[in-house]
């Protein structure tokens, strides 16, 4: 018996080397990823490149050049011979949508309320901490089996001061247990207090709430940029509704000069039908409308691109990307004529620009990294003190009530120091921080200067449209005048077709120069505007 005994008690003391393996062989496993099996498919599709037969991606049977032409000349010809849905939609409603809808200003309104977040991460840094611990343990005091068990417990809290210091206060009690028959148990109860305070490098409200200062400017930026991506994203709004605007109206041009295009062949069938023209000019006017219909196929492109950009920014749900609707812009160009002082607007918008209020507060970040890199110079000195009481009894209860009443009672005071042979590294920090500063302060003036030419550069592009629009309009009167004289020359056999289609194109020109004309007026408006920080329009536009 007693030699089974022995057995036991050596396998017991084995047993911790047993649990200590089998860990270390958990610890060993595999550290291969498993992948769920749609991350699986999708890992597997990037091994190979797949090839696409575009015939078989079309809807319908894949027609000849012929046949193609044919309708093409057709749907020319009558536009509206498949009629798609139409939205009318004016500046106003674009505007509105954009700012209910767009994806991208989601996107950047996100930006906030993640740097509101990281702000309140900062700030939890002094949060007071709660801690606790139990433990138990038993060992044998001899080889006649005698135990000794202790149950052993801990309560406190820690506070981190914005100073630079710490506070622990804790309540660490045990009881401590043994099998002997004359020996009782001994209750033991304590209670410490410690701080810890830095008096040179890390010392400081000031040095101890950089991050979260930095956080608060940060978030300050980040706020700017959101208020600098809106005014971008909703000018971009106005930009693109004219650009629809200007190929809407062009599209309109190139099927009216297919459309005089057709009428010039059938007067030249007419007159060489009644003798009174050679049959050149049939091939002639047939040539100049086949020209004509590339411009028509040119124009409905453009339009399409342009109706796709608009459709993307106002994010209509009545308005997908994949379904041909046909947006009809119905605000008009209005231009004025305007005065303007480019000094003074120069100065509003180095008043308004967000990025010059982004650089001020990437000043002040340099100037509190200039401030945290200087202290981080200083040596490493602490001041520590520590108080302890404890009280020692036969329960538990009894050693607990007799803290702080009892001989036991410990102060201690320090104070200690770490100082640096050379600093090199903290003095290298502090110079990179004063020269990121004297480099932004460098950027601030490029900056000036960028905002400045960018403002001249949108007053003179005003200017210039303004007089593009007087140019344009006397070279449609004299153009569509020049026309008109051409088709009398033909009847009266004095001309031929191939100069009534180049007075006609002439005149398509000139159209298309008036309508850019005014939709780049608009353009430019908006351009302005943006070089000064701002919108078009009245009122303010809240975007929080």
């Amino acid at each position: 018996m007693a030699t089974l005994w022995q057995d036991v008690r050596y396998g017991l003391r084995r047993l911790p080397c047993w649990v200590l393996a089998s860990l270390l062989l958990a610890g060993c496993g595999s550290t291969q990823v498993r992948r769920t099996a749609e991350l699986e498919a999708l890992a597997a599709r990037s091994g190979a490149i797949e090839r696409v037969q575009l015939e078989d991606q079309s809807r319908s049977e894949p027609v000849s050049i012929e046949r193609a032409t044919e309708a093409l000349a057709a749907k020319a010809v009558e536009p509206n011979a498949v009629p798609h849905r139409a939205v009318e939609l004016t500046l106003e409603e674009a505007r509105a949508a954009a700012l209910t809808n767009n994806l991208d200003l989601k996107f950047h309104l996100v930006g906030p309320s993640i740097a509101e977040q990281t702000l309140d991460e900062e700030r939890a840094k002094f949060e007071w901490t709660f801690f606790g611990s139990a433990g138990y343990s038993r060992s044998e005091q001899d080889d006649e089996g005698n135990t000794v068990s202790v149950q052993s417990y801990e309560t406190g809290v820690a506070i981190p001061l914005t100073t630079g210091g710490s506070l622990r206060a804790g309540l660490p009690f045990s009881r401590a247990d043994t099998s002997l028959d004359n020996v009782g148990g001994v209750a033991e109860a304590a209670v410490s207090v410690s701080y810890v305070q830095s008096l040179l490098r890390g010392a400081g409200t000031r040095v101890n709430t950089h991050s979260i200062r930095i956080a608060t400017y940060q978030k300050d930026i980040t706020d700017v940029y959101t208020k600098l991506s809106a005014i971008a994203i909703l000018a971009n709004v106005d930009i693109v509704y004219w650009q629809l605007y200007a190929a809407r109206r062009e599209l309109d041009v190139r099927r009216e000069q297919y459309k005089l295009a057709e009428d010039q062949l059938d007067h030249a069938r007419r007159k060489v039908g009644a003798g009174a023209a050679a049959k050149i000019e049939i091939v002639r006017a047939e040539a100049g409308l086949a020209g004509r219909l590339e411009d028509v196929i040119n124009a409905e492109t453009s339009v399409r691109d342009r109706e796709r950009d608009l459709k993307r920014i106002l994010n209509r749900e009545d308005l997908p990307l994949s379904v041909e609707i046909d947006i009809i812009p119905t605000s008009e160009p209005d231009p004025i004529g305007l005065d303007l002082d480019a000094e003074a607007i120069a100065a509003m918008a180095l008043d308004n620009r967000m990025e010059m209020v982004e650089l001020e507060f990437q000043l002040a970040v340099d100037d509190l990294n200039i401030e945290l890199a200087r202290n981080r110079t200083l040596p490493d000195v602490s001041f520590d003190y520590r108080y302890a009481a404890g009280s020692e009894s036969g329960s538990l209860g009894s050693a607990l009530g007799d803290i702080g009443t009892g001989s036991l009672q410990d102060h201690a005071v320090g104070i200690s120091a770490v100082i640096p042979l050379g600093n090199r590294a903290a003095q290298a920090r502090y110079r990179r921080a004063r020269l990121e500063k004297v480099r932004n302060r460098i950027d601030q003036e490029r900056l000036r200067q960028s905002i400045r030419q960018e403002v001249y550069n949108a007053v003179d592009e005003l200017r210039q449209n303004w007089r593009r629009i007087l140019a344009a309009e006397q070279g449609v009167v004299t153009a569509y005048r020049d026309y008109k004289v051409e088709q009398s020359q033909f009847t009266l056999g004095k001309s031929t077709s191939t100069f009534v289609l180049q007075s006609a194109s002439r005149l398509a020109d000139a159209q298309s120069r008036r309508i850019r004309a005014f939709a780049e007026y608009e353009i430019a408006q908006v351009r302005l505007a943006r070089a000064t920080g701002t919108l078009l329009g009245r009122g303010r536009l809240e975007i929080r």
